[in-house]
């Protein structure tokens, strides 16, 4: 008897669908919407989980010099927001939002079944609040990173978003997602990478 072996793409999508099928009850009872930012009209989706409200996009607001479309590219902005280094991600968010806490990372987590389980629901929960047409097997999630020295890698197979939370002088925490699997890492970085924002609302 032959042996099927999935590949990752296919594997991805399966655990996907999965994730997507509980989403009515995870959002049960649960609000979601859009909300416009003023300062440069982006707009973006957010939904209520638990009792905590999170855009479910990257931010895509520039702040000058501190950051950055994935390589410079800005056919990557509509999909994967900007990457901001740490001290440009403390100011990014819009009024009545902010850049999380890592107690309310914890929060999230926790609330999408934890770590274990929390980062591919949080894809599921991205595709579901879509503003965008996104490729298949396209997370928003998956932003890649932008190293110090200006290089970027890891598009469409890892990313990371900032937390409030510092670590140490040079670098701060943040967490971390990755293709095909369903965890959701805490990590630190150098405060000059450029990683994700997500806004949590005040």
């Amino acid at each position: 008897m032959k042996k099927s072996i999935l590949s990752n793409c296919t594997l991805s999508a399966i655990l996907l669908t999965v994730a997507i099928s509980f989403l009515p009850m995870l959002l049960s009872a649960q609000s979601k919407s859009t909300f416009t930012d003023s300062r440069d009209g982006q707009v973006y989706n957010w939904v209520k989980i638990g009792t905590q409200t999170w855009m479910t996009e990257n931010l895509r607001y520039n702040v000058p010099a501190a950051s950055w479309a994935y390589n410079n590219d800005t056919a990557n902005l509509p999909t994967f927001g900007r990457l901001y280094t740490w001290k440009a991600a403390q100011v990014a968010c819009p009024k009545g939002w902010h850049l999380p806490s890592d107690k309310e990372w914890g929060v999230l987590i926790q609330s999408l079944g934890g770590s274990a389980e929390a980062g591919l629901k949080m894809q599921a929960l991205d595709t579901v609040g879509k503003g965008h047409a996104v490729p298949a097997n396209v997370s928003y999630l998956l932003s890649g990173v932008r190293h110090p020295d200006g290089s970027c890698i890891g598009i469409n197979l890892w990313g990371g978003c900032w937390s409030a939370g510092k670590a140490k002088d040079t670098v701060a925490t943040n967490v971390l997602f990755a293709h095909g699997t369903k965890d959701m890492g805490v990590s630190s970085n150098d405060k000059k990478a450029g990683f994700s924002v997500r806004c949590v609302k005040k």
